[in-house]
């Protein structure tokens, strides 16, 4: 009842039903002030997406520092997230991965978020990843892997406080642009493999040290000429190196 970090987990759908019934019953008297880490690995899983909100309403509850969540089930369930934890004071690193969407109320507020990883999970609309990302004030460090089925109209990444970026954008993505404003950014990582045409903005990024760049753009000389401060770059493109500026 007094431990900091919690990690659950099943393997069959019996296990499910177990799992649920010990947090339902074991997790509302949880005794530590502050809960540094919650995981939750919920694969091919039959929890309720009530129940999967309660806990984490429970461990926000708690000063949580962490939270990590993997979750996939059938037929998809998406909606596990409750809307206190887009206003968690505490919370300084969350990492979301699977079928889950994210419904981001206009109220959110993460002033000590430093860490967020975004792994193929699902956005009600094009303004939820904007409204969050506006609304997390000392974020560092920044990974959005699109889910592939998925679609947005325009990716938009405007961080002054960002460090790192990675942004992955699958194949058949439905896209019509990028648009990242990060000055503080010191490692990016651009891997766009989407094939259909769409533009790319890039403000400058005058602290970048290293670059790695693996895009299918029709033109990548304004993505180069934004990271033209960088002291380690890689890259990979189809497109002709004679439209780069040397």
């Amino acid at each position: 009842m007094w431990l900091p970090k919690l990690k659950y987990g099943h393997r069959d759908s019996s296990e499910c039903k177990r799992l649920e019934c010990f947090l339902d019953k074991n997790l509302p008297l949880h005794r530590a002030p502050v809960i540094e880490s919650f995981r939750l690995y919920l694969i091919d899983s039959k929890c309720t997406p009530e129940n999967i909100k309660m806990w984490v309403v429970i461990a926000v509850s708690h000063c949580l520092r962490e939270l990590e969540v993997i979750y996939s089930s059938y037929p998809e369930k998406p909606n596990i997230l409750p809307s206190n934890l887009y206003t968690c004071k505490s919370l300084v690193i969350l990492e979301l991965c699977g079928e889950i969407r994210l419904d981001v109320p206009r109220m959110a507020f993460l002033p000590s978020l430093k860490t967020l990883q975004l792994h193929s999970v699902r956005y009600l609309n094009e303004d939820s990843l904007h409204r969050l990302l506006s609304n997390c004030p000392v974020l560092e460090d920044l990974l959005v892997d699109l889910l592939l089925s998925d679609s947005m109209e325009k990716l938009t990444v405007v961080v002054p406080s960002l460090q790192i970026l990675s942004l992955f954008i699958p194949h058949s993505y439905e896209i019509d642009g990028i648009v990242i404003e990060t000055p503080s950014l010191k490692y990016f990582k651009l891997i766009d493999h989407n094939s259909k045409s769409h533009y790319c903005l890039v403000k400058n990024m005058p602290n970048l040290i290293e670059a790695d760049i693996d895009v299918e753009l029709h033109s990548i000389k304004s993505l180069i000429g934004s990271i033209t401060s960088v002291k380690r770059l890689s890259i990979c493109s189809q497109v002709s190196f004679s439209q780069l500026i040397v």
